[in-house]
């Protein structure tokens, strides 16, 4: 029926007359449900003005605009042509016209856009470790390179073709190759800005934290960074590392951290040598020692900020007080917060993208025990003001964008490893399950498509 707004009336003081207006708002619905879709601009409209309706669309489910329902609300004494009290079709731009209480006659033109959503996310495949030949179901780290998945099957002080990195096809999760490691006690693959990648070996009885660059998957490793024990490297140093930039041409950077302290080591890079031998150290001085931590540069200059995850991960917290948190902090060390209600106890990894200007943030979280479930989150991360938004709050759903299903299995090693491949609009999130059982352990795959608003 018809939506008339009566008392529309508007009076003229100076002149002491009424004013009469014609249509003051249009909108429609879709059969069977109750959301009316506003004009993009609200009236009262002039003449020949043409109001745009966006209506949410998506490629599984499109709009079919030949079958909306109207809505208008009128001055006074108006009228609408056509009526509006069925369904209506608008494939193509309708012209309607408004007879106002003074008689006036103004015509516009109704056009509803089909409008996809800003992101839509969709699940790709998830491939256990049985399946894809991956031994050590406890996946310490992956990376994309070219067309390539890297994935870290390390085996301890083990070395040879069967304990190192598997190659897999990354759009099929199906085996290439496999990698030997360099060395003895790798942890992570990491892929730097150029499709090159670096291979670690973590300190753990002594053995330093080494760094050995590859060109690509069928080169030898080159090592490029050695920081001994000797040299004050401390315990378990490389558990996650991170790479920015390119590490055979230009700047770049390398970034470790360990646990039982509230350091993060980096060393900065040109054309892929170190500056120096000994890492600049940040220490963070608002958390207590963690159990595990993470981080990511910005960019490449020198006041670059950083985001930043650490977990303290208390075996007697009941309340779950402690775990996880997410920052972001500048090079004055001043600290924003995402409100930790935006993720579970623990975040076991993160990736921080961007598409066409806008930033994203994509991480692998888990709750307090270790046979929790484990799921992909995405936020939106462009605007800081955001990030104390919490699930029901007024634009949390333009911040949280998306929430994995929940995946299964013990993971006592708190191991999480998870990265965004961009390919123009469309991410491809790859995620670990690291966990004891070659059944429950794996890759996920997720995509996200960006439709430019």
């Amino acid at each position: 029926m018809l939506a008339l707004t009566v008392a529309c009336e508007k009076v003229d003081l100076d002149k002491g007359v009424v004013t009469r207006q014609g249509l003051l708002n249009f909108a429609v619905s879709i059969p069977g449900q109750s959301i009316e879709y506003a004009a993009t601009s609200a009236g009262p409209y002039r003449e020949g003005d043409t109001i745009i309706i966006k209506v949410p669309s998506t490629e599984e489910s499109p709009l079919n605009l030949s079958q909306l329902k109207p809505f208008a609300s009128l001055g006074h004494n108006s009228v609408i042509e056509p009526a509006l009290g069925k369904i209506m079709d608008f494939s193509k731009p309708v012209t309607v016209t408004v007879t106002d209480g003074a008689g006036k006659v103004t015509t516009h033109i109704v056009k509803v856009v089909p409008t996809l959503p800003k992101t839509v996310f969709s699940k790709l495949w998830f491939k256990t470790s049985e399946a894809i030949g991956i031994k050590r179901t406890n996946i310490s780290g992956l990376a994309v390179v070219g067309e390539h998945l890297l994935v870290a099957d390390f085996n301890g002080g083990n070395v040879g073709i069967d304990n190192g990195v598997r190659v897999l096809d990354k759009n099929t999760g199906e085996l290439v190759r496999s990698i030997a490691p360099p060395t003895t006690f790798c942890m992570q693959v990491v892929a730097d800005d150029a499709n090159h990648f670096i291979i670690n070996r973590y300190n753990v009885y002594s053995a330093g934290f080494v760094v050995y660059y590859y060109d690509n998957i069928d080169s030898e490793p080159k090592m490029i960074l050695n920081y001994t024990a000797a040299a004050g490297c401390p315990v378990n140093l490389g558990r996650k590392v991170s790479v920015i930039g390119n590490l055979k041409s230009g700047k770049a950077f390398i970034y470790a951290t360990t646990n039982g302290n509230n350091n993060v080591y980096y060393w900065e890079f040109m054309d892929g040598v170190p500056l120096k031998e000994e890492p600049t150290i940040i220490r963070y001085a608002a958390a207590e020692p963690w159990t595990f931590a993470h981080i990511q540069r910005k960019s490449l200059d020198p006041l670059s900020e950083h985001y930043f995850t650490y977990c303290n991960y208390n075996a007697s917290d009941p309340n779950l007080t402690q775990g996880s948190r997410f920052v972001s902090f500048n090079n004055d060390m001043e600290i924003t917060n995402i409100a930790r209600q935006n993720h579970y106890y623990k975040v076991l990894g993160f990736d921080v993208f961007r598409v066409n200007g806008e930033e994203f943030t994509t991480m692998l979280t888990q709750g307090y025990y270790a046979w929790d479930a484990t799921h992909v989150k995405v936020l939106e991360t462009t605007d800081p003001s955001k990030f104390n938004l919490t699930p029901g709050a007024a634009g949390h759903k333009d911040f949280m964008l998306f929430e994995s299903d929940a995946y299964g299995g013990i993971n006592y090693n708190r191991y999480g490893d998870i990265v965004a491949d961009v390919r123009g609009n469309e991410v491809y999130l790859y995620a670990t399950m690291a966990t004891n059982a070659a059944n429950t352990s794996g890759i996920m795959v997720y995509k996200m498509k960006y439709n430019k608003q």
